[in-house]
Formats: structure tokens, sequence, C-alpha cells
């Protein structure tokens, strides 16, 4: 898939990272701390433009290696960046993938994450032919609860040591998309 690609929802414009939005990843980013830094633990006041260089060189490293395919995401018309969403952990013996997101505190609770894990989710089953998608959030994450559920995904389990936060293991749940979720 190529980096270049852009998709739009009636609200959103998504794409690859580029430079010119590390100044706009940066600010989304810092200004979020309080909502998004308890359940990532990159999102802190003090991510600065080098961190921002780095996160964008490591998207587009994943995009060259099609390890992982991270879309920003517009709001159209003010062209304010909303957040991210993302395919990543692509497992391609198993065919399988896990689906990522956050948005920036001031556009959540509108629905954007929902939108842009839609096109993401269309990527993931149309494009790359994937047949399964896992959202892993902590139990305590009521809004990526609530993001999983409106996607339609599937609670499978509470997983012991499931992801990773400050070098730390974490229970996670575990949800589940499989191409006729959503239609395919």
């Amino acid at each position: 898939m190529q980096s270049n690609l852009e998709f739009q929802t009636d609200r959103l414009i998504l794409r690859a990272l580029r430079n010119e939005d590390a100044e706009a990843l940066r600010h989304a980013i810092c200004s979020s701390a309080e909502s998004i830094g308890p359940w990532l633990d990159w999102c802190h006041e003090g991510f600065d433009e080098m961190d921002a260089q780095a996160w964008i060189n490591r998207s587009r490293q994943g995009w060259i290696t099609s390890s992982s395919y991270e879309l920003v995401a517009f709001e159209q018309g003010s062209n304010a960046l909303v957040g991210c969403v993302y395919i990543s952990s692509i497992d391609r013996v198993a065919n399988i993938a896990n689906l990522g997101y956050w948005i920036a505190q001031d556009y959540q609770g509108q629905q954007y994450a929902v939108e842009a894990t839609e096109v993401a989710a269309t990527i993931a089953f149309g494009h790359l032919l994937l047949t399964r998608l896992e959202l892993v959030m902590d139990p305590k994450n009521s809004a990526s609860i609530r993001i999983a559920e409106k996607l339609g995904a599937t609670f499978e389990c509470r997983a012991r040591n499931r992801y990773m936060y400050d070098g730390e293991a974490r229970e996670g749940l575990v949800y589940s998309l499989i191409p006729a979720d959503i239609g395919f």
C-alpha cells in the first residue's frame, strides 16, 4: 500500500503522516495528556518536536516495510489534527493485526474514533485482506470500550500481561473484528 493514499469520510481526511504534521502532532498529544496519558504512556505534556519527528519516521518505516499502517485524521474544513488510527503488529502467518486509535482531547466524544476506525478496518479487510483485527485496551478505559462496542467488535477475554505501559505488563481487554462484522 502506498503512503500517499488519502481516504475521506463525511467529516475526516485520513492519510499517512508527513514531516509538516510534526507541530500539529506534538500539540495534539501534549494537549491530550490528561485524557490519553493514563492509557498510552507516550502521551504526556513533555512530548516535543523531536518526539513528533521520531513518531513520523517510525510511521513512515511501517508503511515502507508493510509492518504497520498509521493514518492521521484531519477534520475537513478546519484541517485540524483530530487523532490517529493504525493497523499494527501485522502477523502475515496468522493474517491478523492490531487496530488502534487515539483522538485528541478537543475532539473526543464526537464519534471521530468510530469514523476513523471504520476506515482502517475497511483497509485491513478490503485491501490488506486480513482476516482478524484485535482491539486491546485497559479494563478501566471506558471510552475505548465504547468505541469497540460501537464498531461491533466482539469482546473475547480479559488477558493477563496483554500490553505494556511504562515497561510494565498490564491486563487488557481483547475485542476482535472479522470481515463479516463490517460487511466483507
